[in-house]
């Protein structure tokens, strides 16, 4: 390795620079304001929102009322079942589902032994919020830990007008976070995060003025519509692989719970429904607007049809369901409080154009890299750093003969370091560069809310959020991939692979089914287990080297890994994430919507300071960044090294 002696020059910048709006009303849009009431708002409410996890899945609730009760969403909560819920404090509390309307998509759940100095929020308005309205959500989204702080992600109002009974907005969503709060700046609940579109833009949210509307049903035990009254249930679970199949034939019953009308009316599991209440069985919505039909009407008994079998038989069902509303409940002291009212601001949307002038003075920290992967070529943006020659960048993206394109030039770069586990990679350029980002002292814990900057030397840059204090990153999602199905060879001589993935990294490689791999890089393969945790550890996209008996012959292949393939049709999983995105020593997260190559450029506060370099887009909803302390530690490492 060459040698390397890495000089760090440390300079804070302190320009902070606002642009006029594009409409010239730069007295409707101060960003030092915006942030000051931001960080306040979220300081106050943020020990009110709760992680909660029961019945196999994990989501967020918000505490409305020193009493206990929840805000949460429809599809997440059963009505008698038992919850448990973690504040960001660590306390943890029991709670029980109480109303749900899968309609409206609205839940309560109830702590049963509230502490007497319970957090809690004030429900706002829903019907007086207004387009452009700046907001924030706060909630836990998958691999979030209880106990941990919850995810902050800032936005404004897209639609105050509610659509098809939401309202919509930028503050961005993703799995686990359904339940959250979203808040205005006057730290009141407006919403409830209940589900998302493909565009980013596109977050739904339950109105928080629904949760008043049928307060006294979400009260009470029950599943309910929107007419208040409970939903009559008929105790039956539906095969999940068909009931929402609207070309299907029937609903077909898995099992029957005991003593429901189902139960008394003698159905059994594996019948098939074919209608019920004269009509025609396609979805579970069918089955839940007879019911509804069926209550309303006054029946006392409905007729079911259904196949039994090869029979196809009618069963009559006493239909004695609860048809009285639920009593009066009071509503929580706090609710509506007195608040100043919305205003939206114009320029909310394009929050890059305040920092117009300051991210042209930091672009060209930005620099474009180009190196082959494989038989393929690949780009990824890297982070100059000024008065040196070095250039940092994200490891697992870069591959061999890497070069920087500048104003038109090509100038090939040195590999210097690496380092792995935060998958970052140092970079020599040929000269000292005199543009690019000072290594600043910046404290890479900022408050939850604080305004960063991404810049974009062919673009506005990008404005977010810090959405949490910096953690550790778990490795999840990001291993090699290879597209194999290998079992141990005889006793431990190898792993042989018995299936070999179309189009799959192996494939690609030439490797073929009967292969015995027993050598991967410098790691030699015994057992399929030996394979296994190699993958586990190597990045996606990383080139090795494999070792190969076939027929008896030693072959060696050069191959290219890929990533674990995404089956998940949610809209969160639509959308570009980076290979290698998580496993790392620590980072922290900011909502900006990056593309997997924006990742490796570099991060700064709303002063122009360097906070760390973006290492990864993980998820729809969070982007991450090293702090400065890594790469200073990273570049002092470096410097350190003997030349060998």
């Amino acid at each position: 390795m060459p040698a390397a002696r890495v000089v760090v020059v440390l300079l804070i910048a302190v320009a902070c620079l606002q642009a006029p709006l594009p409409d010239g009303r730069a007295d409707d849009f101060d960003l030092p304001s915006l942030q000051s009431e931001l960080l306040h708002a979220i300081d106050r409410v943020r020990p009110a929102v709760a992680h909660i996890s029961g019945r196999g899945s994990a989501f967020s609730g918000v505490i409305v009322s020193p009493q206990g009760h929840v805000l949460s969403v429809g599809h997440a909560v059963s009505p008698g079942a038992h919850y448990r819920l973690t504040l960001p404090d660590g306390r943890r509390l029991r709670g029980i589902g109480k109303g749900t309307n899968p309609r409206a998509d609205a839940a309560l759940i109830l702590i049963t032994d509230p502490p007497a100095d319970l957090p809690f929020a004030s429900m706002g308005d829903s019907g007086a919020v207004v387009t452009d309205q700046p907001c924030f959500g706060l909630s836990y989204p998958g691999g979030q830990r209880a106990g941990t702080e919850p995810i902050a992600r800032f936005g404004r109002v897209v639609r105050s007008q509610p659509s098809r009974g939401m309202l919509q907005s930028s503050a961005l969503m993703e799995p686990g976070d359904s339940g959250g709060p979203l808040f205005d700046l006057n730290g009141c609940v407006i919403g409830i995060h209940s589900r998302i579109g493909r565009s980013m833009d596109r977050n739904y949210e339950v109105p928080v003025n629904t949760y008043r509307e049928f307060w006294n049903e979400l009260n009470r035990e029950q599943t309910f519509t929107q007419a208040g009254l409970p939903l009559p249930q008929l105790g039956v679970r539906i095969d999940r692989a068909r009931r929402d199949e609207k070309d299907a034939a029937g609903l077909t019953i898995i099992s029957v719970i005991d003593d429901s009308l189902a139960a008394k009316a003698a159905i059994l599991p594996n019948d098939t429904l074919l209608q019920l209440y004269g009509r025609a069985l396609r979805s579970t919505e069918d089955l839940r607007e007879a019911l509804i039909a069926a209550r309303d009407e006054g029946a006392e008994s409905i007729t079911a049809r259904l196949t039994r079998g090869e029979d196809e038989i009618k069963l009559e069902i006493a239909f004695d369901v609860d048809r009285e509303a639920a009593p009066e409940v009071a509503l929580p002291k706090n609710d509506r409080p007195s608040v100043p009212d919305p205003k939206g601001l114009r320029g909310l949307g394009a929050l890059a154009t305040q920092l117009a002038e300051l991210e042209d003075q930091l672009d060209d920290a930005c620099v474009t890299i180009r190196s082959d992967l494989g038989e393929t070529s690949r780009t990824i943006t890297g982070t100059r750093f000024r008065d040196t020659p070095w250039i940092v960048s994200k490891s697992s993206a870069v591959g061999e003969n890497p070069v920087v394109s500048d104003d038109d030039d090509s100038v090939s770069l040195t590999v210097i370091a690496r380092d792995t586990t935060n998958d970052l990679e140092l970079l020599q350029a040929p000269e000292v560069q005199h543009t690019g980002a000072h290594l600043t002292e910046a404290a890479a814990d900022l408050p939850m809310g604080t305004f960063v900057l991404t810049p974009d030397n062919d673009g506005a840059g990008i404005v977010s959020i810090v959405g949490s204090p910096a953690f550790r990153s778990q490795k999840q999602q990001s291993r090699g991939f290879l597209g194999v199905m290998p079992s141990t060879y005889r006793k431990n001589e190898g792993a042989i692979l018995n299936q070999v993935n179309e189009d799959g990294a192996a494939q690609r490689a030439g490797l073929l089914v009967g292969d015995i791999i027993t050598m991967l890089n410098d790691t030699v393969i015994r057992t399929q287990n030996d394979l296994r945790t190699f993958l586990a550890k190597a990045d996606p996209d990383a080139v090795i080297t494999a070792t190969v008996s076939r027929d008896e012959t030693q072959l060696t292949k050069t191959l290219t890994l890929g990533t674990v393939p995404q089956n998940s049709v949610h809209a969160a999983d639509q959308m570009a994430k980076s290979g290698r995105r998580d496993g790392f020593g620590d980072v922290f997260p900011h909502d900006a919507d990056l593309a997997p190559s924006d990742c490796g450029g570099p991060l700064f506060d709303t002063e122009g300071r360097f906070l760390g370099v973006n290492i990864a887009r993980n998820s729809r909803a969070r982007s991450y960044t090293l702090p400065a302390s890594v790469l200073r530690a990273f570049l002092q490492q470096a410097a350190d090294t003997p030349s060998e």
